[in-house]
């Protein structure tokens, strides 16, 4: 049976569970401490390394560093944006792929997912990590068009996207191994992967 060209949102008869995966189970959280700490060692060496190369006239690189008319407040505001931004991203792509996205607050994180949708592989891949390359490449090419101080507090920014995508990657590698044939159902904190019942252990 082959699937239907546009969004799916039943799961077709012949498909059956294969496993599940969720951020909060206890066997999670050495590979998601991993990738936490090697996004946010990737994402800071680009980013203030960027910084450094872009504002190389001898000013020093000092976070935070803000012209003395702009609040600092604006700074930590700019940093705590991007975690709504980062969902935003997510749900961009949901649309992209025929679903629609419901927003949500748990008491450790933000989230995104949407009701009644179940992604193809590749399309699930683009959901999670649309917002880890959105906005790493997005903050990149601001980073040569800002003072200093603004710029500091842009890298800081995307650094904690970064280092917030740790779930994200976690389950994009899950996803990376599954089956062509695969449908993933997004559940918040975690996923189901769904196969064809003959390739079902």
């Amino acid at each position: 049976m082959s699937l239907p060209s546009g969004p799916i949102t039943a799961l077709p008869p012949d498909y059956r569970e294969a496993y599940a995966a969720r951020v909060n189970q206890r066997r999670a959280w050495p590979p998601l401490l991993a990738l936490t700490l090697a996004a946010l060692l990737v994402s800071g060496g680009l980013l203030f390394g960027a910084l450094a190369a872009y504002h190389a006239a001898g000013a020093p690189l000092v976070i935070g560093a803000l012209p003395d008319d702009v609040p600092r407040s604006l700074g930590y505001a700019l940093v705590l944006a991007v975690l709504p931004l980062h969902e935003g991203v997510h749900g961009r792509m949901i649309r992209r792929c025929g679903h629609s996205p419901r927003y949500g607050l748990k008491w450790y994180a933000l989230y995104t997912t949407a009701d009644s949708a179940y992604f193809r592989r590749d399309e699930y891949l683009r959901v999670l990590l649309a917002p880890l390359v959105v906005i790493t490449l997005g903050g990149m090419a601001a980073l040569p068009f800002l003072p200093l101080g603004l710029a500091s507090w842009v890298a800081l920014a995307v650094v904690v996207n970064a280092s917030g995508a740790g779930g994200d990657l976690w389950m994009a590698l899950i996803t990376r191994r599954c089956d062509p044939a695969a449908l993933i159902r997004d559940e918040a904190v975690g996923m189901r992967v769904y196969l064809p019942a003959a390739a079902v252990p």
